[in-house]
């Protein structure tokens, strides 16, 4: 048999070769989508771990910024159901003289701090002032959230009213001596913790707002949710109770194909709960 053309043999040679090439070109392509593959899915964890660790700081923030608020607030209701001058000036019969020693105090810590009110009841009598004066004695009729109080025989009481006419929020800080007749109350606007809220990082990605013990969502961006919803309208009753506890720290994954998460941070001073509901 006749040997083939030396030109065919090359041919053959460089169609090999050319086949190894393309072959190995093709891992090569392979290999860099899979790598390309892998460093984006790396990049995409990275960046979820670092949003999340944003999420977790933000909410620890907003809490301790309120707690802050709402402590102060209740040194200042406290000091004022302690006050010995005004003290004695009620055991002494409530000399009408005498009552810009009260009414002078509330007036002034109105005007030192910002406050929208702040009064004083004698626990004894029920007279109830504010800082414009004697307003009247309190009846358990009409002023059951006094008497509540009383009964209750806790030092402290924290809430927020919503005015809806005026598209306001104000928080009020109460202090009673346990043991005394001293019951004093302060109450500021709310509307700054509020535009935290609406302004945090957590509006950009989903809801946040601030819920009491219960779970009762107290404070909301949307006024008809304020007071009205609560987390179990939302959540699952396990989902709801593992949240709102003091040591929990932290988020709740609620879907992992969305990313739904659900996290809580403890305010100590009120006994309420900063809740975040976002999407990472």
């Amino acid at each position: 048999m006749s040997k083939p053309p030396v030109t065919e043999q090359v041919a053959k040679r460089v169609a090999k070769h050319l086949t190894k090439l393309v072959a190995s070109g093709l891992l090569v392509i392979i290999f860099l989508l899979m790598l390309t593959g892998y460093l984006w899915i790396q990049a995409q964890d990275a960046e979820e771990r670092l949003l999340e660790q944003q999420f977790n700081l933000s909410l620890v923030n907003l809490s301790q910024n309120i707690d802050a608020r709402i402590s102060n607030m209740k040194l200042i209701a406290k000091t004022v159901a302690n006050d010995k001058h005004i003290h004695n000036w009620a055991e002494t019969g409530f000399a009408a003289e005498q009552e810009s020693i009260l009414v002078n105090k509330l007036g002034f810590l109105v005007e030192e701090y910002g406050l929208t009110s702040a009064s004083f009841a004698d626990k004894k009598t029920n007279k109830y002032w504010n800082h414009q004066g004697f307003l009247r004695i309190l009846q358990p009729e009409i002023d059951t959230w006094y008497f509540a109080y009383l009964k209750s025989a806790e030092s402290d009481l924290v809430s927020v009213y919503h005015d809806k006419n005026n598209n306001r929020v104000d928080v009020y800080v109460n202090y009673q001596q346990t043991d005394g007749s001293g019951l004093s109350g302060i109450a500021t606007s709310f509307d700054g913790v509020l535009e935290m809220l609406k302004n945090s990082l957590f509006a950009e990605y989903g809801d946040i707002y601030l819920v009491d013990s219960s779970g009762k969502i107290q404070v909301h961006a949307k006024a008809d949710i304020a007071g009205v919803k609560s987390l179990q309208d939302k959540f699952s009753k396990k989902v709801v109770d593992n949240l709102l506890q003091p040591n929990f720290t932290g988020f709740i994954e609620l879907n992992q194909a969305t990313g739904a998460l659900l996290g809580a941070s403890y305010i100590p001073s009120m006994n309420w709960y900063v809740v975040a509901n976002v999407r990472k």
